[in-house]
């Protein structure tokens, strides 16, 4: 029985099959498929001995199928990897046949005319009497062969010499700065990356978003000129920054597929943000959400998806989809108004809870804290101070007379042990708030730079960016996620060396990782899916783009992480790093503030441990007046005062926004303020 189920797993293995067309021309797709595939991701190998390219797929009822475009000439390998077999195939490529030719009256090689190259001029490209109108300053054009190039901002054209018209149209993921020709065309972005053709294919798109007008502005040309016949590339297989110039009413359902699917294929992923320079193209994309809903639910629905599915952080989205949750359910949709509801509170749980702005609200209410503790305390226990300071000189001069003896006597010194434990906590709470400000501020700024606000952390760009930040451990990590596609060696060892983060353990990939990953977080969508025990409202997007799914370092994640390589260099150079922190006007504020933190903690310190002199408990009548007018003074000792304090002052800011409920606030404060205080009197001394 043994050796005939070895044969039956034998022949299942050699079931599997991987086909290519044997022939191929340039410019035209071509078919790959495979047949009785185990379920699972594989990874699609198409090289030749020029350039390599790789497509991560998916099985569907045991196939596998994509598309893929040559764009040069050459005999290409295609490989899968099953298990430890590899299925290969192979096709040769070239160059589409030319148009038949007719007879020439003198046969001989020699006599014939060469191809006549053509000429940019101001309006356009001229080639004999055919003429390509163009607007603005062209590169080239370069020869190669049978074609011309010419390249402008994101875009190349390949305009074929023999029968002159536009074969392609070819979109650089950058601003073209030269062409150059030799065996390819290659092209010499602004970034000083030199790519072939080929190569554009799987990268994010890294120029200036204001010179997709480019794109636009081509179509337009040929449109007003009545010349749209001139360009006959292939309409398929454009990339998403394509569509992001086109204006918003000629975009199809098909269309934002498109997009959506190469999104994904180019790394861009749900969970990262955006910044404002895309919004100049994305913005009427946006709005046509709200528009849309006089055309009718599927309608709106389209564009709406579109967002929730690819590009939720864009700015405004999520404000516009909560918007659709509500007119989804005046429709009488609410089974769609809850999916909506559900993937936004995930959306919602990407982002960091704290900002910049939050840390210094509570950095100055609890200043403010400390400095009406300072000032109650100061009046509660100056009569008695008063007569403490005045055998040294008085309160003032005593400093000047008997400079040890009026410290004895510093304000602090009369307090409770519970009234010095408050007013030190409030002290650090506040001290540690500001640091908190600090370098919120700090992680807000280095990851509001463009090269990490394009929804992805694989271009070029971001990986410089990512170099250029402290080598801590915590950022080895979101270095090693944006090295994972193009150096997955480096990027395994960089992961190892990075803190146990979510992401950092999936992408570890270790059957002890993802295990560890999954206590961790059982809810992760992605650690889920990695195990192959559910999912969320994303993963029918990633396997319809034929995309694998994998954990990413959400803007939570890569705030904290900042964050957290900022305070590890506190303890190597922290003079440094104290000085550039963002809240500071000029470094002299961070100075003059660090003397003024360390003389109060020395003060603090000292009169903490200071006995409390006798008598203290006199003037009863005075203490009771000042607790009067400080709305929880009973009971700042105990801590309770605090939160009838902070009630009180929310109220009042409520007040001073027109909030209605903020003088019931202030009334409630204040209501509960005299009971105490009433309490407090008819106590006595006691």
């Amino acid at each position: 029985m043994r050796w005939m189920a070895g044969v039956l797993l034998f022949g299942v293995t050699l079931a599997q099959s991987l086909s290519v067309p044997p022939e191929a021309q340039i410019g035209q797709p071509v078919e790959i498929r495979g047949a009785d595939f185990p379920p699972g991701r594989y990874s699609l190998k198409i090289e030749s001995n020029a350039t390599t390219t790789e497509v991560d797929l998916e099985t569907f009822n045991g196939s596998i199928a994509t598309a893929w475009t040559p764009l040069a000439e050459g005999v290409y390998r295609v490989s899968v990897q099953v298990g430890e077999r590899a299925l290969e195939a192979q096709t040769r490529v070239q160059a589409a046949p030319p148009r038949p030719a007719s007879p020439a009256p003198q046969p001989i090689a020699p006599s014939r005319p060469e191809v006549v190259p053509p000429i940019l001029q101001p309006d356009g490209l001229v080639l004999g009497n055919w003429k390509l109108p163009l607007k603005g300053e062209w590169i080239g054009p370069k020869l190669l062969g049978q074609r011309a190039f010419i390249a402008r901002g994101p875009l190349v054209l390949e305009i074929d010499l023999e029968t002159p018209r536009v074969v392609a149209q070819h979109y650089p993921p950058g601003d073209v700065r030269a062409l150059e020709t030799d065996t390819e065309v290659t092209v010499l972005l602004e970034d000083g990356r030199r790519l072939g053709l080929e190569a554009f294919a799987g990268k994010p798109f890294e120029g200036r978003w204001e010179n997709l007008a480019v794109i636009r502005e081509y179509f337009q040309t040929l449109e007003a000129s009545g010349a749209t016949e001139l360009d006959q590339s292939p309409t398929t297989h454009r990339p998403y920054w394509y569509y992001f110039s086109r204006e918003a009413g000629s975009v199809s359902p098909a269309d934002l597929a498109a997009t959506g699917r190469d999104l994904l294929q180019r790394s861009h992923r749900p969970e990262l943000a955006w910044g404002q320079g895309v919004m100049r193209w994305l913005e009427p994309w946006r709005i046509q959400i709200r528009a849309a809903r006089s055309q009718g639910l599927d309608q709106s629905l389209v564009w709406s998806e579109f967002f929730l599915k690819y590009l939720p952080q864009v700015p405004g989205a999520r404000a516009m989809l909560w918007e659709q949750v509500g007119w989804l359910e005046a429709q009488g949709r609410p089974d769609l108004g809850q999916r909506y509801r559900e993937a936004l509170r995930q959306v919602a749980g990407w982002q960091n809870p704290l900002t910049s702005a939050n840390m210094a609200a509570a950095t100055w209410v609890l200043l403010g804290l400390y400095g009406l503790m300072l000032l109650y305390l100061t009046l509660m226990y100056l009569p008695a101070q008063l007569r403490g300071v005045r055998p040294s000189g008085g309160w003032l001069a005593g400093w000047l007379g008997h400079p040890l003896l009026r410290l004895r006597h510093s304000m602090l010194a009369y307090t409770t042990a519970g009234e010095r434990t408050l007013l030190l906590f409030l002290f650090l709470l506040a001290a540690l708030a500001l640091l908190g400000w600090g370098f919120m501020a700090r992680s807000e700024a280095l990851i509001a730079q463009d090269s990490l606000t394009r929804g992805t952390l694989r271009s070029s760009a971001a990986q410089e960016t990512l170099r250029s930040f402290a080598s801590a451990a915590p950022l080895r990590g979101l270095l090693a996620y944006s090295q994972a596609k193009e150096n997955p060696s480096e990027a395994q060892r960089l992961y190892e060396a990075a803190p146990p983060w979510i992401y950092v353990l999936l992408g570890r990939g270790t059957p002890e990782a993802l295990a560890q990953a999954y206590q961790r977080a059982p809810s992760s969508a992605a650690v889920r899916e990695a195990l192959g025990i559910g999912g969320d409202f994303w993963t029918p997007v990633y396997r319809d783009a034929g995309v694998v799914r994998e954990a990413v370092p959400t803007p939570r994640i890569i705030s904290a992480t900042v964050g957290l390589s900022g305070l590890q260099g506190l303890s190597t150079d922290f003079l440094a790093v104290w000085r550039d922190l963002p809240i500071w006007p000029s470094p002299l504020w961070a100075w003059v503030i660090a003397i003024v933190i360390l003389l109060l903690t020395l003060y603090h310190l000292l009169c903490f441990f200071l006995p409390r002199p006798q008598g203290v408990t006199a003037n009863l009548a005075w203490r009771r007046g000042v607790q009067l007018f400080f709305p929880g003074s009973p009971t700042y000792s105990q801590g309770w005062g605090m939160i009838l304090l902070l009630a009180f002052a929310g109220g009042v800011w409520l007040w001073y926004l027109g909030n209605g409920w903020g003088i019931f606030l202030v009334g409630l404060a204040l209501g509960f303020h005299l009971l105490l205080w009433f309490w407090l009197v008819y106590r006595g001394p006691r």
